[in-house]
């Protein structure tokens, strides 16, 4: 590797190690003020930024970044942290669940909710299961900020950071790898821009944050088991912490990723077997016990089942075992529902784009790769289309990587063979643990299939025909990402703006309003106030005559409706 290359690489993972650990710092900042009685809340997020910020110039100077280079990832992170904020602030979060309980979860813990001491608190009922045992990182990062601009919005720059965390991460461990920086930069980019993570980043929804952690922490541990140095451990740690505090499943898709590393060592590189075993005890302790006591040892306590309400104990059924699965019963196309996994996938991979049952009636058809109509990109409005997903041209994308893959079978050496075969059977298996994960928001790491081929093509010696392959390959997951990403912002931005319009016309009416907030009384009355609007919630009467606040995606049920105290 080529110095240039070398400092380039330390200069990203400093700043993916930085940004992850900015994360939990925030959390545990909040944890444990919460401890001391809720004592200097307003102030976590400011002295995590410091603790961070002078955590990234420690690193760089064991990199051995020479002057003034150690202060690139303290500016590179301030840069990021900047623009998080200002795309955090012009988008509002109009996703459902994000409106729903993930915004009253972080709502309820800056005011005076303490998950720690309080687990079991009762809330509205159609929430407190959520509100009880979901994984509370992300709302606790949230709520610091929330508590310190004053600004719930702000709280979504988590997701922003950690995206670019990702890439930088992947593009270190590229460099490390010995790819050439244009193949290193093609690769991370593919990576970072999952259309899962890409269609969440303006919500509080958890999934694409989850993905960005685990795409970091895999980055991580493929380079310590090379070369393992203080910030690429630290850049692992962090990153796997933020993933089992993001999301019950991201602990289960770390410990396959764990797995798969340590049955490599066994095989390959036993000397690394017990250093990495060390780091894996020490940050699932870490990672469980501390940072996540909530849920996982609350759920334990007073369920019986740390995974509770996925999974249940002989007191406490799952939804599944009381007949209540959300996802099979609303989310889930007609169609689709009580067919077999490989069915379910093949209609998520290779159907018409579109989000059954919700809109384009329910059932979800199949189509040829390649064919998607210009009317099937309404499905990326949702910030969690549901049938192809992973945009309108993976289904091509990924039969050309199956054909790739073949091809390097026949070609790597045996080392790099059992390599890649390893990577794609780990993701393949973390895919059918669950019923669900056809939905690409449960199992995001579907992306990454066709990816591994390309990956291996750039840093073996392949054929230019392959090489050209893989930059074609590159070329269409690109543009299938950008596809997607153009059509949601598109939406998102103008959906953000009307809202904008809506409250400041009420705000300037100088009028009183009753709303109708439905499920989402917790962050409307958020929204409203912080936008200085004179309002009624009515919680769940509805008002079939009112004016609708822009709230959810067309097709959604729900949405806000409004109209002025007398009007009829």
């Amino acid at each position: 590797m080529s110095k240039s290359n070398a400092s380039l690489a330390s200069v990203c993972w400093v700043t993916s190690a930085t940004v992850a650990a900015f994360l939990c710092f925030l959390q545990l900042g909040a944890m444990a003020s919460l401890v001391a009685g809720r004592a200097g809340f307003a102030l976590i997020a400011p002295i995590a930024l410091m603790a961070a910020l002078l955590s990234a110039y420690w690193l760089a100077r064991r990199e051995g970044l020479p002057g003034r280079m150690g202060w690139w990832p303290v500016g590179l992170v301030l840069v990021l942290l900047a623009l998080a904020l200002l795309l955090s602030a012009f988008f509002y979060d109009f996703s459902w669940d994000g409106e729903w309980y993930h915004q009253s979860g972080i709502i309820n813990i800056a005011r005076d909710w303490n998950p720690l001491s309080e687990p079991m608190r009762t809330f509205a009922a159609g929430r407190e299961l959520w509100l009880r045992h979901y994984a509370k990182g992300p709302w606790f990062a949230a709520a610091t900020i929330y508590a310190t601009t004053g600004r719930i919005e702000w709280g979504k720059c988590i997701n922003w950071l950690m995206f670019a965390a990702a890439f930088f991460g992947t593009l270190a461990a590229c460099l490390d790898g010995g790819l050439r920086r244009g193949r290193a930069f093609a690769i991370a980019t593919v990576v970072a821009i999952n259309p899962v993570v890409l269609c969440e980043l303006p919500t509080f929804l958890v999934d694409g944050l989850m993905a960005s952690s685990l795409v970091l922490t895999v980055a991580a541990t493929m380079t310590v088991l090379r070369r393992p140095r203080p910030v690429v451990i630290a850049a692992g740690v962090a990153a796997s912490i933020v993933c089992i505090n993001t999301k019950l499943t991201g602990l289960v898709y770390l410990c396959f990723l764990l797995a798969a590393a340590g049955l490599w060592c066994l095989f390959k590189a036993r000397r690394s077997l017990v250093r990495l075993a060390c780091l894996t005890v020490g940050t699932l302790v870490l990672g469980t016990c501390l940072w996540g006591y909530n849920p996982y040892v609350t759920n334990t306590l007073y369920r019986h089942q740390p995974f509770y309400p996925i999974l249940g104990s002989a007191n406490y059924p799952s939804l599944v075992q009381q007949g209540e699965d959300g996802n099979e019963k609303y989310e889930t196309p007609k169609n689709m529902v009580g067919r077999m996994l490989p069915v379910r996938f093949a209609y998520s991979v290779f159907g018409r784009p579109g989000n059954q049952p919700y809109r384009e009636g329910k059932n979800a058809s199949l189509m040829w790769p390649f064919t998607a109509h210009l009317h099937d990109l309404y499905s990326y409005t949702y910030q969690d289309p549901r049938i192809a997903a992973l945009g309108p041209f993976f289904s091509g994308c990924f039969l050309l990587s199956v054909g790739l893959g073949i091809w390097l079978l026949f070609k790597l050496d045996s080392s790099s063979r059992w390599m890649m075969i390893l990577v794609l059977a780990t993701i393949v298996a973390s895919l059918l643990l669950s019923k669900d994960s056809w939905w690409p928001r449960y199992g995001p790491q579907l992306w990454l299939l066709p990816i591994i081929p390309m990956l291996f093509t750039f840093r073996e010696s392949s054929s230019r025909l392959q090489v050209r392959l893989t930059w074609a390959l590159f070329v269409l997951l690109f543009f299938n990402a950008a596809i997607v990403a153009t059509v949601r912002f598109n939406w998102e931005a103008r959906a953000s703006l009307t809202l904008r319009h809506q409250l400041r016309d009420l705000r300037n009416s100088g009028q009183e309003y009753e709303f109708s907030t439905l499920y989402f009384d917790d962050s409307a009355k958020e929204r409203l106030t912080e936008a200085h609007v004179r309002f009624r919630d009515l919680g769940m009467t509805k008002l079939p005559n009112g004016h609708e606040l822009e709230s959810v995606v067309a097709g959604y049920p729900a949405a806000i409706r409004y109209r002025a105290v007398g009007e009829k």
